[in-house]
């Protein structure tokens, strides 16, 4: 907590058993002289403040050391200060015991009013920093969900669909689809670091790469481009890694790139297995000037291609044992007929059973329809 929070609360439990301290000297007045009763209440404040403080911080000796401390100065208090002959049944006597209880209860009553606008004004403090600290991200996560919707779309020969969990209210991936007739790009983009910080920095991300949409280029030179355009709107310590696919609405050749990411996935029906497609790069944002390689795959009709994010090959069981990219494919190859979105839910039902999700996860599949040559008409 801020220090001006932290001395708020510790004034308001000072306050509060400071009171406590002064209605033992009541319960006591008759043998009790006021002076010994300040020292009593002002030696409750302190420790209970001591007490909170070692509560807080969780410093175990001191919680310890405090109980045998605390008697021994009110022990020591109670020798400087000792007990008063009990008061006689004079009106004077009456009279001063009376004077005595008012103070005493005036004191206390201040103290505790005292403490209590301390509190108040804690709650108020710690409220609106935690609570609009709260809305914020609330704000921050549906901004994210209006960026990173799940989606699924047909065009031509494909089918492609994509979805994103994010760990928590923000994640830093991006699963996106760009159509520009007749082609189409789907891309997967895992931005480093986690929550607020790596939500806002996928959106720049997005917007980078609608802006320099391949339409026709070669894919070494979009990607050349979005690296200087990221390049230079990231933070110096941030980075991206990407895995691409682009393609036109026909045909089975797709050209594809990865920047430091996973492989791709490429579920071939004809012959009943999955193999790794790879490209060696950089991530996005490393060098500014970095050059790009590309390869093509041939996607025949009723293969699948799928695009994870380490955050489902690296959820963990209790020992640490991350899941790894096998069982994912194993996974893969087992539902590959299934819809997409039910294959997107396997895999990450796969992650899953190995452990609690710990990071961002994102699957981007796309299949070539098996009716693609079929329904092609011959010249």
């Amino acid at each position: 907590m801020p220090r001006s929070a932290t001395a708020l609360i510790f004034g308001c439990v000072f306050c509060l058993f400071s009171a406590m301290g002064m209605m033992f000297g009541v319960v006591d007045a008759t043998q009790q002289t006021i002076g010994r009763t300040l020292v009593g209440a002002a030696i409750a404040g302190g420790f209970a403040v001591a007490w909170a403080f070692a509560g807080f911080r969780r410093i175990i000796w001191l919680l310890i050391a405090l109980l045998p401390l605390q008697f021994a100065v009110n022990f020591v208090a109670n020798a400087a200060w000792p007990r008063t002959s009990a008061l006689g049944s004079t009106a004077a006597d009456q009279a001063a015991l009376l004077t005595r209880l008012r103070v005493e209860g005036v004191m206390a009553m201040v103290l505790i009013v005292a403490g209590y606008f301390l509190l108040v004004a804690f709650v108020r403090r710690e409220g609106l920093r935690v609570f609009g600290a709260m809305t914020e991200v609330r704000l921050a996560s549906e901004v994210h969900s209006a960026l990173v919707p799940a989606f699924s779309r047909k065009i031509g020969d494909y089918e492609i669909y994509g979805s994103s969990v994010p760990a928590g209210q923000v994640g830093g991936d991006l699963v996106d689809l760009i159509e520009t007739n007749p082609r189409w790009t789907a891309y997967v983009a895992d931005v480093s670091g986690h929550g607020v910080p790596a939500g806002m920095t996928m959106a720049m991300f997005k917007s980078a790469a609608h802006m320099v949409s391949p339409d026709g280029r070669p894919l070494a030179n979009v990607l050349g481009d979005l690296n200087c355009v990221f390049s230079s709107l990231s933070a110096p310590n941030v980075f991206v890694t990407l895995a691409w696919i682009d393609g036109g609405a026909e045909g089975p050749e797709l050209n594809y790139a990865l920047a430091g990411h996973l492989p791709i996935l490429h579920y071939c029906k004809s012959e009943g297995r999955v193999e790794e497609r790879s490209v060696s790069n950089l991530p996005l944002a490393i060098v500014p000037h970095a050059e790009f390689a590309t390869a093509t795959l041939t996607c025949q009709p009723g293969d699948v291609l799928a695009i994870l994010t380490d955050g489902l090959t690296e959820t963990a069981d209790k020992q640490e044992r991350e899941l790894g990219l096998e069982p994912l494919k194993a996974a893969f190859l087992q539902h590959a007929g299934l819809p997409l979105a039910e294959i997107a839910d396997r895999l990450r039902a796969t992650a899953l059973e190995r452990g609690p999700q710990g990071d961002d996860q994102t699957v981007l599949l796309v299949r070539r329809s098996v009716a693609a040559e079929t329904n092609r008409p011959t010249a």
